[in-house]
């Protein structure tokens, strides 16, 4: 029997692993690096980024327009009695003894809308009151961006509880020339609505009377 075939390939695949092992020895690292090992900051990384959520369709509505016919509405009693104009055909709903918000029948939601507060109770100045009111605004709704500030009045859009987007004015009144805010008034509606909300703040700003008689410049 001949035995040298199988040896030779025995040998041979011996060898073969051998050479094998010492060249990948050969090409390892083969150095002990030192220290705690830490992640390597990527090159440029780029962080997801939500998509802007649209805005709800606005209510077809009518254009609030500039020029409304107004009528003199009282509120308060004795020294918190206010006078003011208010639209012709809106209606009044009191929120508290101390608030009350007109609207026009039979108009949607997230249409226009006005809001007449009382807060001469706070004991609060016109620059405080607006801070306070920056931040709630921040802090309770979404989307919200501050377009102007002025010494009396804010300007601001957000997004509405149902996902509209909204244009308000706001104003405060120092009626008694105390220092404090006495009177803090806002106008909400639709972009398309901003020439027709803007006149209509104005106008009842303009227009307001306290229990003194005084005109608000």
């Amino acid at each position: 029997m001949d035995w040298r075939g199988p040896a030779v390939v025995v040998a041979l695949l011996a060898i073969g692993a051998g050479s094998g092992y010492a060249a990948s020895g050969a090409t390892r690292d083969t150095s002990i690096g030192t220290g705690s090992g830490t992640p390597i900051p990527a090159r440029n990384p780029e962080y997801p980024v939500e998509a802007d959520l649209p805005f709800a369709q606005d209510p077809d509505d009518p254009t609030l327009q500039p020029g409304l016919q107004m009528r003199t509405e009282t509120r308060g009693e004795g020294k918190f009695e206010i006078t003011f104009p208010a639209p012709v055909g809106w209606t009044s709903n009191t929120n508290a003894s101390n608030e009350w918000k007109w609207k026009q029948p039979g108009t949607s939601n997230n249409t226009y809308v006005m809001r007449i507060e009382q807060i001469d109770s706070q004991d609060i100045t016109i620059e405080d009151a607006i801070d306070v009111r920056i931040e709630r605004l921040e802090r309770e709704q979404e989307d919200v961006d501050i377009l102007a500030r002025g010494a009396d009045s804010l300007e601001y859009t957000y997004r509405s509880n149902e996902g509209n987007a909204r244009h308000s004015f706001m104003r405060w009144l120092d009626l008694d020339q105390s220092g404090q805010a006495d009177v803090e008034i806002v106008v909400h509606g639709r972009q398309r609505d901003v020439p027709g909300t803007r006149d209509l703040i104005r106008r009842v700003a303009d227009g307001m009377r306290g229990a003194t008689g005084g005109v608000v410049e």
